[in-house]
């Protein structure tokens, strides 16, 4: 007798590690095929790839997010803007691959640079960042290195709060110094004014100390009698 019993369909899941992985990232492993091909470990792409749902509102706030217009998008995607216009219309379904470099673009590193103020700048396949403006070793920039600028200017910063404190101190200095010449000068006033004014009262005290000489009036002179 044949057995007509139709077998469970059974689920296959990736590692109890990788389902930890997703748990922590708030992803669903969703998709049946990935979960078959990858019944163990998924790399880490693979579990990014399930974060998002296919559909024509994220697929426009990728292009949207990445700053490209809808002729700049299909032009980089090597599709007619027709296309383009059928997918996010809900039209036409959206082509996986489409979708997933969008989405990779918008996550990776390098359109995190992709902004004018990082114009020129790139990282080399061997992950030093170069800038433009400086050539030769001067403008190859380490992970070593940009953790050596940092620490200098942290000690920069230092330097000149110390620099301004002590001029600060210095400016306070001068000032009281200012001031202080001022008072020596003002006191040379006063004291010379204090030995003109013993001065005068020495003068106006041998006057009035002084002895009053009287001089004896002149005679009258006594009337001649006239001759007879």
């Amino acid at each position: 007798m044949k057995n007509t019993t139709k077998k469970k369909k059974t689920h296959t899941y990736p590692s109890k590690k990788t389902r930890w992985a997703y748990y922590m990232q708030a992803i669903e492993p969703t998709s049946e095929a990935l979960n078959k091909a990858f019944p163990e470990y998924h790399p880490q792409w693979v579990q990014m790839s399930q974060m998002r749902a296919i559909s024509p509102a994220m697929f426009i706030a990728f292009r949207e997010l990445l700053g490209m217009n809808k002729e700049q998008c299909a032009a980089y995607l090597r599709i007619d803007v027709r296309t383009l216009h059928r997918w996010e219309s809900g039209r036409c379904p959206i082509s996986f691959a489409a979708f997933e470099l969008l989405r990779v673009i918008q996550e990776s590193v390098t359109f995190k640079m992709s902004h004018p103020v990082w114009d020129g700048w790139f990282i080399s396949m061997d992950g030093v960042l170069v800038s433009p403006d400086l050539g030769g070793n001067q403008g190859l920039f380490t992970p070593g290195r940009l953790n050596y600028i940092a620490s200098q200017g942290t000690e920069a910063s230092h330097l000149r709060r110390e620099v301004n404190r002590l001029e600060a101190e210095l400016n306070e200095t001068k000032e009281e110094n200012t001031q202080l010449r001022q008072m020596f000068v003002a006191q040379g006033v006063v004291d010379e004014l204090a030995a003109m004014q013993n001065t005068i009262s020495e003068l106006m005290n041998r006057i009035a100390t002084a002895r009053i000489i009287q001089f004896p009036a002149a005679p009258i002179d006594q009337p001649q009698e006239i001759a007879a």
